[in-house]
């Protein structure tokens, strides 16, 4: 058990350090702050939902899952983290249909390659391009890199990825060849050697044809843009470089200049927070507009919280804001969702709709929403005609928004754990979730840990302060 405890003290405790701000504040009833006898409910909250993009996890740097690239990066870019997996192969790029070298502006069909405007090409233009298109397709050395790599065979695979761009040129090889040095894989890490195999990866002329969003497949890019992406982190962070938040936003520009949508977010990201740049929420909103209207959800997302009170220079919009909402929660964006949750619980906007609300809270917290899995967690605990009744249930939900970094469900899972309900009676466990829900700002969390304290015994309280100790000390 105490392993178990100490396991999940520490994902909240990780949570809550980085995400202090991402939840927004409930309407609280009126209640007795030292009467923890029963769980909080709190269901009526304010469509207030701020993002802190910007905030950077130090830890993630070496992170092999941080240099990858994803659409979603954007969405996360205060922790400056993919989700997505590594990839050996850009994604959706091969050498086939790279598009991007020379002077040639290709896209119709021309000896074993494609043109469009003869008037902008000259006869070498073409001959350049087609003979490049025969030694393309009768050469396998980048075939053959990547299969080197898939059997984690590095550092054959890195001389066949060089001999593959000494042959071509191609940005692929040079964007693996980057990011081999970058982690280390079949050479030793060399954060220099890195940065100029993906500058050369990166500087590749944007193509005539950029790529089309596409929101169901919204980490499309080719491997130019990813490997400004790469670079773009690798500043942020300050990844064995001096952080350079403005060489940072260059090149989330060149990648947003390369028509990859999900840059254009970030970038108003940096105008928003005044990242390494002056405060600009006019500019900010240009770079979300841009993005929500090619159908990336997270810029909607950012579009609807801008409008929804007005911000510097934008002035307030509540129904576009709902507007932009419904449009990310098409695309179960679980800020849409929980938006739209909030709107019907309390008519903001909508008439209100008990059911709605209960069915948007429900799509935002399977889909990962900590606000939302704590508002499940309060239906289930309360109960009504909507929802029945169930503690056990209730519980299990309270505690994976409390791992999630949510302060009301941290609470209110402690008070479940203190009084019995809907498990077995667990002081330790409540202890240990009161002193998290007070140090992440839970205004009751004090009276109740003063409250609580007679009831422990000497034994109880020792193995709750070794569950919390370690990461108190790592916080210190």
């Amino acid at each position: 058990m105490l392993k178990s405890l100490k396991s999940c003290i520490a994902i909240a405790l990780c949570v809550a350090a980085l995400s202090p701000s991402v939840f927004a504040q409930a309407q609280r009833p009126e209640t007795d702050a030292n009467d923890v006898t029963d769980v909080t409910i709190f269901l009526r909250r304010a469509a207030n939902l701020p993002l802190d993009n910007i905030r950077i996890d130090p830890g993630s740097a070496s992170s092999c899952n941080f240099f990858s690239t994803s659409a979603m990066d954007s969405d996360y870019a205060r922790n400056f983290i993919s989700r997505g997996s590594f990839s050996a192969y850009s994604p959706y790029g091969d050498a086939s249909r790279d598009r991007g070298y020379g002077s040639s502006n290709l896209s119709g069909s021309h000896g074993g390659f494609s043109y469009s405007d003869r008037s902008h090409c000259s006869q070498s233009d073409y001959n350049f391009a087609a003979g490049r298109a025969v030694i393309r397709a009768r050469d396998r050395t980048l075939t053959d890199a990547f299969a080197l790599f898939d059997q984690k065979k590095y550092p054959e695979a890195l001389a066949l990825f060089q001999k593959s761009y000494n042959k071509l040129g191609d940005s692929i090889a040079a964007l693996m060849i980057g990011r081999m040095y970058l982690l280390g894989l079949g050479t030793t890490p060399n954060t220099r050697e890195a940065l100029k195999w993906l500058n050369k990866a990166a500087e590749q002329p944007n193509p005539p044809r950029p790529l089309r969003f596409d929101p169901k497949a919204p980490e499309r890019m080719d491997s130019a843009t990813e490997a400004s992406i790469v670079l773009a982190k690798i500043y942020l962070i300050g990844h064995d470089v001096e952080k350079n938040p403005a060489t940072a936003l260059k090149w989330y520009q060149k990648a947003a200049s390369r028509a990859y949508v999900p840059a254009y977010k970030t970038v108003g990201d940096f105008y928003y927070y005044g990242h390494g740049v002056r405060k600009d929420v006019v500019r900010a909103q240009r770079n979300y507009k841009t993005a929500a209207e090619t159908g990336f959800a997270p810029a909607q997302v950012a579009m609807a919280q801008i409008l929804a009170s007005g911000d510097d220079g934008v002035p307030a919009n509540p129904k576009q804001a709902l507007d932009w909402y419904y449009h990310a929660a098409k695309a179960n964006h679980p800020d849409g969702l929980y938006a739209l949750a909030v709107a019907y619980d309390t008519g903001q906007g909508v008439k209100a709709d008990p059911k709605q609300a209960l069915f948007y809270y429900k799509e935002a917290a399977v889909r990962g929403h900590p606000a939302a899995q704590n508002d499940i967690g309060t239906y289930f605990a309360k109960g009504d005609s909507i929802l029945p009744k169930d503690e056990p249930i209730a519980r299990k939900w309270f505690e994976v928004s409390a791992r999630n970094g949510n302060p009301e469900a941290m609470y209110n899972l402690a008070v479940m754990l203190m009084t019995g309900q809907g498990g077995p009676v667990d002081r330790k466990g409540a202890w240990v979730w009161f002193t998290v829900a007070q140090m992440a700002g839970h205004p009751h969390a004090e009276a109740a840990l003063k409250q609580q304290e007679p009831q422990m015994t000497t034994d109880e309280k020792s193995e709750a302060a070794a569950v919390l100790k370690p990461k108190l000390q790592a916080g210190s």
